[in-house]
């Protein structure tokens, strides 16, 4: 099913995204990959790191697919490291992208309500 708005939080671990209609909603989770262990096994290269939130970035890309508006919100620096991303990878989707906004750690519903409230101001002002 294809949603009109989709709003992602994102944070260093993971992308929840939450395609929504004034009536109806769809959810997804996006894990990052670069988050392990503080073991010896949790150390790797500052490439590695990149290439896995790479990775992760584009993973919540193609959970994009079918939204025509994105608002972006998260906690810190990764919401503005994602947006950077998909100027650079994926410049259409990147043209997509209403708003990018600071959210500590909202619930699910409390997510799917700011969407609502957000994009029906913008389609308010739509002529």
């Amino acid at each position: 099913m294809s949603h009109y708005h989709a709003v992602v939080w994102i944070d260093h671990l993971k992308a929840s995204i939450w395609q929504v209609t004034a009536t109806d909603q769809q959810h997804s989770v996006v894990h990052a990959h670069s988050h392990h262990g503080h073991g010896d096994e949790g150390k790797h290269t500052k490439a590695h790191h990149e290439l896995a939130d790479y990775r992760f970035f584009d993973e919540t890309a193609k959970a994009l697919a079918g939204a025509h508006e994105i608002l972006v919100i998260g906690p810190a620096q990764t919401k503005h490291d994602f947006v950077a991303y998909l100027t650079q990878k994926h410049a259409a989707l990147a043209k997509l992208i209403v708003a990018v906004e600071t959210a500590d750690h909202p619930t699910d519903k409390q997510i799917v309500a700011y969407a609502r409230k957000h994009f029906s101001v913008l389609d308010k002002m739509l002529p």
